[in-house]
């Protein structure tokens, strides 16, 4: 199966290279959108004007100097995951979330985004462990 659409939510900068490798495990010819969600407190109102991060405009324009067709979305929300998931719906054919290791309470308490968005999505989710 093709997968045309991915949709890969960061938080922070990666690697390309790493970006790459998860892309090298599907047919060619994806076509990439990294989310950035901005968590709004609940105290905020949620039409603050958000802007690119430098680094997410750098990672773009590397990708697309490596001849992957890229795209941008910066979104703001109460909650990281409700915000991937409703972006993910109806537009993306796979969602590719970096999985940091999870520390301290991390490991007790709630589950991660990843696990989140994979829960409430229909959309297919991989997830890549990153140290």
């Amino acid at each position: 199966m093709r997968l045309r659409r991915v949709l890969l939510p960061l938080k922070e900068r990666v690697d390309a290279r790493e970006i790459v490798a998860a892309l090298s495990q599907l047919e060619g010819g994806s076509e990439v959108t990294l989310l950035h969600v901005v968590k709004v407190p609940i105290t905020t109102p949620l039409d603050v004007e958000v802007s690119v991060p430098e680094w997410l405009s750098e990672l773009a324009q590397e990708l697309r100097s490596m001849g992957i067709p890229t795209k941008v979305v910066v979104a703001e929300a109460r909650d990281v995951a409700d915000a991937i998931v409703e972006e993910a719906e109806e537009k993306y054919d796979l969602i590719i979330m970096f999985k940091g290791r999870r520390r301290g309470l991390g490991k007790v308490v709630g589950r991660s985004v990843s696990e989140r968005v994979a829960e409430a999505t229909r959309r297919p989710v991989m997830t890549i462990p990153r140290e």
